[in-house]
């Protein structure tokens, strides 16, 4: 087996521009479908052995979102302070849901009178 180098991301892109190979792919090309076929499945990592494994598999692709199960939001333009905005965006991914439940925390502790 090869031994596992550990490489800085300038490392890499230094050596992707200079053209550099970065893979055993010589080795790997060496084997036989069926060496392969053993070695993925002799993998203690690989959970995808069968073909009823990949039938219940999910893929998720990063960035696409799946399908919504009820759409239960509406998109609108609001026009909030920016350090309201700043806060919220501070405390990382899902700062809109968390303005969301702000409000709705706020509505329920403070009902709004229907003119």
């Amino acid at each position: 087996m090869a031994k596992i180098v550990k490489k800085t991301s300038n490392e890499i892109n230094d050596m992707r521009s200079r053209g550099e190979i970065m893979t055993d792919k010589d080795r790997v090309s060496n084997f036989s479908e069926e060496a392969l076929e053993s070695m993925a499945m002799d993998d203690p990592d690989n959970f995808l052995k069968t073909d009823e494994d990949w039938a219940r598999a999910i893929i998720h692709r990063p960035g696409i979102r799946g399908p919504q199960k009820a759409p239960t939001k509406k998109s609108i333009a609001i026009r909030l302070s920016q350090d309201i905005v700043d806060t919220f965006k501070a405390t990382g991914a899902g700062w809109q849901s968390r303005i969301d439940d702000a409000l709705r925390k706020y509505l329920k502790e403070h009902p709004l009178k229907h003119a």
